[in-house]
């Protein structure tokens, strides 16, 4: 095992024996040196292992302090779609949040990992439109919702503008564009955070992000049998879990 490996170990294990309790900070380099008799590069090396598992987080000029890990609130696993006032909503937990920036609307290749979902070849165009989502009293962003559309449905309609009215995109699918009822899939995953979301929901070093892949499915008009939107949302994996009920086979 290299040197570094068995100083991040130590550490490891002293983070989680509760020797360096979260929010308090660990030794310094010069005192890991002298602790562990080896070079600063080793230190760094073993610090930077432990940042990227989400265990510390260096503090600018400030040392490197325990992350706390407060406890996780619930994120259901919900197999219903319901509607209030302002549309069509897919969980409960999210029902109160609330744009936190203005939504922004454009126009590019579909990414990689979206192509096949919407049935396009690499390089096809996409309406995008991203909303960043918060609680409403304090502004804390807590999720970021992307829709992609294909570009040769949704381009010079409605689908493509900033304001699509009430109850959104998909009102304006089932009702103008006659495409409904919608059929709706989703798919829970997890990933690396991107720099972007890193910064907009302020995760820290190596704090994946949850996400919830949802697509949906025109079943009449013209659009019969596509796949019409690609919805991924994204959410801090440190502070959201998802929860179902387990229930015995009688």
């Amino acid at each position: 095992m290299a040197r570094w490996h068995e100083v991040a170990q130590a550490l490891r294990e002293a983070v989680t024996a509760g020797t360096y309790p979260p929010g308090t900070k660990i030794p310094t380099e010069d005192q890991l040196e002298e602790q562990f008799a080896c070079s600063r590069t080793t230190i760094r090396r073993a610090v930077a292992q432990l940042t990227a598992e989400g265990l510390v987080l260096p503090v600018r000029r400030g040392g490197t302090t325990v992350r706390e890990h407060p406890e996780r609130q619930p994120f259901a696993l919900d197999t219903h779609v319901y509607r209030d006032e302002l549309g069509y909503y897919f969980s409960r937990t999210v029902q109160d949040l609330r744009p936190v920036q203005p939504p922004t609307v454009g126009q590019g290749p579909c990414p990689p990992d979206v192509v096949a979902l919407l049935g396009l070849q690499t390089g096809e165009l996409v309406i995008i439109r991203d909303r960043v989502m918060g609680e409403p009293e304090t502004g804390r962003v807590v999720q970021l919702a992307t829709s992609y559309l294909p570009a040769d449905l949704a381009a010079g309609t409605v689908l493509a503008e900033a304001d699509t009215g009430s109850g959104g995109i998909y009102d304006r699918m089932e009702g103008e564009l006659g495409w409904g009822p919608l059929d709706w899939h989703g798919v829970i995953a997890a990933r690396a955070a991107s720099a972007d979301e890193a910064r907009l929901l302020r995760l820290g070093p190596g704090v994946p992000v949850l996400t919830v892949t949802r697509t949906a499915i025109a079943t009449a008009g013209s659009a019969e049998g596509r796949v019409v939107e690609v919805n991924v949302t994204r959410r801090d994996a440190s502070r959201f879990e998802v929860r179902y009920p387990i229930r015995r086979d009688v």
